[in-house]
C-alpha cells in the first residue's frame, strides 16, 4: 500500500515537473534569462529530482562528468527537454511572430483588422507545420544519425513547405477602415472604396468545429458586402466575445456613418439555445450588445428594423 502511494506521489511530481517546467519556461519568453532560469530550476527541475528520488532513490542524484554525455543522449531525457523548453520556445515564437505581422500591418485607423490567409492555405500551413513539428520531435529524441532516412526526409520536405507558404501569406489581411475595405491576398493588395459597396449582409449560423468526433458546435456570423460590379467580400467569422462583438459594432456604426443598407439574419431557435449558452459563460461580454448587433429586443422577443 506505501509503495503504490509512494509510486502515484512520484508519478504526480512528474507531472508537475513536465506542466510547470513548461509554463516557466513559457512565461518567462522575453524576461531575463537568469529569472526563467531560476523559475524552470524551482518548478521543473526540483519536482523532478524528487520523482526520481523516489523511484530511484539516493543513486538518482549521482552523477559523474563522464556520464554527462550519455545524460545528453538519454531518450527520457531529451522527451524531457522537448516537453518542458523546446515546445513552449516554439509556441512562444510562433506567437510572436503573429503579433510582429498585426504590428507591421494594422494601421491606427483601421476598425477591424483580421490576419488570415486564403482558406486553403491557412489550413495547409496548420497542417505542414504539425507534421514538421512531429518530426521533428522524432529526430531530437531518436538523434539524426539513430531516426530513420524517411523521418529525415519527412522533416526537411516539410521545414521547407513550411517556410515557403509562411512566406507566401507573409502579408495577407483583411481590414475595414473608415475610407475603404482592405484584402491583401498572396502579395496581391486590394483596396476598395466605400462608394463600390451597395449593400451588405450579416449572417449568422451554426458551425462545427474542429474533427469530426471531436468536432463541437458554436454560432458564429459574418459580414458580407456586395460590391457594385458583382462581386461579394466576407469579413468574419466573428464569434460571441467581447472584442469580436466590439468590432462588429463599429462595423455596422460605419455602414450606417456611410449610409450602406444592411440586411440582417433572423436567428431560428436553435441558434438561440446556442448564443444563450455562450452567454451563461462568457461573463465580460454584455448580452446587450449582441441583441443590439442582430436589432433584437429580448423582452418583446421581436426583431426591430433601422432606416439607414
Amino acid at each position: 500500500m506505501i509503495i503504490k502511494i509512494r509510486k502515484s506521489f512520484g508519478v504526480l511530481l512528474l507531472i508537475i515537473s513536465v506542466i510547470f517546467g513548461a509554463v516557466s519556461i513559457g512565461m518567462g519568453y522575453g524576461e531575463p534569462i537568469v529569472i526563467t532560469l531560476i523559475m524552470y530550476l524551482i518548478l521543473g527541475i526540483f519536482p523532478l529530482i524528487l520523482a526520481l528520488l523516489i523511484f530511484k532513490g539516493k543513486s538518482a542524484i549521482k552523477f559523474k562528468v563522464s556520464n554527462l554525455r550519455s545524460l545528453f543522449v538519454n531518450q527520457r531525457v531529451r522527451v524531457y527537454v522537448l516537453l518542458t523548453i523546446i515546445t513552449p520556445i516554439l509556441l512562444n515564437f510562433v506567437d510572436s511572430l503573429g503579433r510582429n505581422k498585426l504590428e507591421r500591418l494594422a494601421g491606427p485607423g483601421n476598425i477591424y483588422f483580421a490576419n488570415i490567409s486564403e482558406g486553403w492555405l491557412g489550413y495547409t500551413i496548420v497542417f505542414v507545420s504539425l507534421i514538421t513539428f512531429m518530426s521533428f520531435a522524432g529526430i531530437f529524441v531518436l538523434g539524426w544519425k539513430n531516426s530513420k532516412h524517411s523521418l529525415r526526409y519527412t522533416f526537411i520536405i516539410n521545414l521547407i513547405f513550411t517556410i515557403l507558404i509562411s512566406v507566401m501569406i507573409n502579408d495577407d489581411y483583411k481590414a475595414i477602415n473608415q475610407d475603404e475595405l482592405i484584402i491583401s491576398t498572396l502579395g496581391k493588395k486590394e483596396k476598395i472604396p466605400w462608394s463600390d459597396v451597395k449593400h451588405a449582409y450579416l449572417k449568422g449560423k451554426i458551425t462545427s468545429d474542429g474533427f469530426k468526433k471531436s468536432s463541437g458546435s458554436s454560432f458564429k456570423w459574418k459580414f458580407e458586402f456586395v460590391l457594385k460590379n458583382g462581386d461579394t467580400e466576407e469579413f468574419g467569422p466573428f464569434t460571441y466575445f467581447k472584442y469580436n462583438l466590439k468590432d462588429s459594432l463599429n462595423i455596422k456604426k460605419l455602414l450606417a456613418d456611410k449610409n450602406i443598407s444592411l440586411t440582417i439574419d433572423q436567428l431560428l431557435d436553435e441558434e438561440w439555445e446556442y448564443v444563450q449558452i455562450d452567454m451563461e459563460y462568457e461573463e465580460e461580454v454584455k448580452p446587450e450588445d449582441f441583441y443590439s448587433l442582430f436589432q433584437y429586443d429580448p423582452k418583446s422577443g421581436q426583431y426591430y428594423y433601422i432606416h439607414y
